[in-house]
């Protein structure tokens, strides 16, 4: 079992970032290699990647199905494979004097390389669009 985690300090609002994370139809804005997202049931998402599958350097297109979990008052979004326990993540939002701290964690069976560079450029990017909206 290989656990990843990511954190960083943002200047925005508890509530508003967990409201833009907990949105299902924002993952493909944060999440590298994701090019869509769509809830198709309560709580099931199904999502398109672009993604190097099999280790050989070329990116292949794959769609799947995976259970997201919204708890708003823990500020934490949770997803993971269904019927399995071989991928998981969550994403929590707590507040930090003032601003708030990202904690991002992906478990799965299997070491990958380059996730921990996701996990961190996904946070970047979280970053970014809350900052963007703020400036709205």
């Amino acid at each position: 079992m290989t656990d990843y985690t990511a954190e960083k300090q943002i200047d925005h609002d508890v509530t508003a970032a967990f409201a833009y994370l907990a949105d299902p139809a924002n993952l493909p804005q944060y999440f590298p290699h994701m090019t869509s997202a769509k809830l198709v049931e309560p709580e099931l998402v199904q999502t398109t990647a672009v993604v190097d599958t099999d280790g050989d350097g070329v990116e292949e297109k794959v769609s799947g199905r995976a259970w997201f979990h919204a708890d708003r008052d823990a500020h934490e979004i949770s997803w993971g494979s269904p019927g399995s326990d071989e991928y998981s993540g969550s994403l929590k939002v707590t507040e930090a004097g003032g601003s708030s701290l990202l904690k991002l964690r992906i478990h799965t069976t299997e070491d990958h390389p380059g996730v921990q560079e996701s996990l961190d450029e996904a946070l970047e990017s979280i970053a970014r669009r809350l900052a963007a909206q703020s400036a709205r």
